[in-house]
């Protein structure tokens, strides 16, 4: 039996809560590290659109959007970002709610973080966090 853990590095930049505000999380160096996978954890949902972005930057002080479904230019991402929202049949019922989504980053910018922009005005909103999982380390994370 092999194991993972020894070969990998997790960090939260957004922690678990319920989200009614846009929030950005904090910024993940990647330095040491050549792969990077976002952990969407979305628990339970009640109102609102929750997106979710990815940004990158190669100083850590001007940040851009990831490039993620756009037709003129190859995508950053492996897999879709996702938007947290009602599913069109029941009130409270949502896509994504109570899932984790994990999407793989192959930009090549040194600093990462996730975002969520929420819409709709909610009351009381989903509870959203992200973790950022590091891997293929230059040497072994400790």
């Amino acid at each position: 039996m092999r194991e993972l853990k020894s070969h990998l590095a997790s960090r939260q930049s957004l922690a678990p809560l319920l989200r009614t505000v846009t929030a950005t999380g904090t910024r993940i160096d990647r330095a040491g590290f050549e792969s990077v996978t976002f952990v969407v954890h979305v628990g339970a949902w009640t109102d609102g659109v929750h997106t979710i972005s990815f940004e990158h930057s190669d100083d850590d002080i001007s940040y851009d959007a990831v490039i993620d479904n756009d037709p003129d230019f190859p995508s950053e991402l492996v897999g879709d970002a996702p938007v947290i929202q009602g599913d069109g049949e029941s009130p409270v019922a949502a896509t994504f709610s109570n899932e984790n989504i994990l999407v793989g980053y192959i930009g090549d910018r040194q600093y990462v973080r996730p975002k969520v922009t929420v819409t709709g005005g909610p009351a009381t909103g989903a509870f959203v966090g992200i973790d950022v999982i590091l891997g293929h380390a230059a040497r072994r994370p400790t």
